[in-house]
C-alpha cells in the first residue's frame, strides 16, 4: 500500500513537470535544492509502466561521492525516457537514459523522488564536483562547469 501511494505521489510530481520544465531556472533550481548530490553507479533500473509521454522508471544508484549532506549509500530516483516509437515526446519534459553501471553526477528531490538532473562523469567533471563545487550550473536537466571568475 505504501508503495502504491508513493508512486502515484512520484508520478503526479513528474506529470507536474512537463509543464514547469519548459522554464529552466525552474529545473535548474529543483536540481540545485535537491536533497541528493552526488556521484553515483547505476546499478538497476526497473520500468514502472509505459505511457504515451514515456517509459517511468526507477533507477537505483550506489553513491560513489556525495556532495550534499545525508546521501544514502543506496539510493533510488525516478524519471521517464522514450523507449517505444509509439511514445511521443511531451513539450517541456526531459528525459533521460539511465543504464546499469553508467557513472554519472545525478541530483533527485528526496531519496525516491524524481531525478532533476543527470550527467556522465567525465574526468573534468569529477574533478569540479569533489573540489569546486560552487561552478557547478544546472539547464535542461544535466549539469555543466561554469568558467572560472
Amino acid at each position: 500500500m505504501k508503495l502504491r501511494i508513493l508512486l502515484i505521489g512520484l508520478f503526479l510530481i513528474l506529470a507536474a513537470l512537463p509543464s514547469l520544465a519548459g522554464d529552466s531556472d525552474y529545473l535548474a533550481l529543483m536540481a540545485k535544492e535537491s536533497e541528493i548530490q552526488a556521484i553515483a553507479v547505476v546499478t538497476k533500473v526497473h520500468n514502472m509502466g509505459s505511457y504515451a509521454d514515456g517509459t517511468l522508471k526507477r533507477v537505483i544508484f550506489k553513491r560513489e561521492y556525495a556532495v550534499t549532506p545525508d546521501t544514502p549509500k543506496s539510493f533510488e530516483g525516478a524519471c521517464k525516457t522514450l523507449d517505444s516509437r509509439w511514445q511521443k515526446r511531451s513539450e517541456g519534459m526531459v528525459y533521460f537514459k539511465p543504464r546499469p553501471g553508467q557513472r554519472v553526477f545525478v541530483t533527485v528531490t528526496t531519496n525516491g523522488g524524481a531525478i532533476t538532473s543527470f550527467t556522465p562523469v567525465s574526468a573534468e567533471l569529477d574533478y569540479i564536483i569533489r573540489k569546486e563545487p560552487d561552478r557547478l550550473t544546472y539547464s535542461r536537466g544535466r549539469a555543466s562547469i561554469l568558467p572560472k571568475s
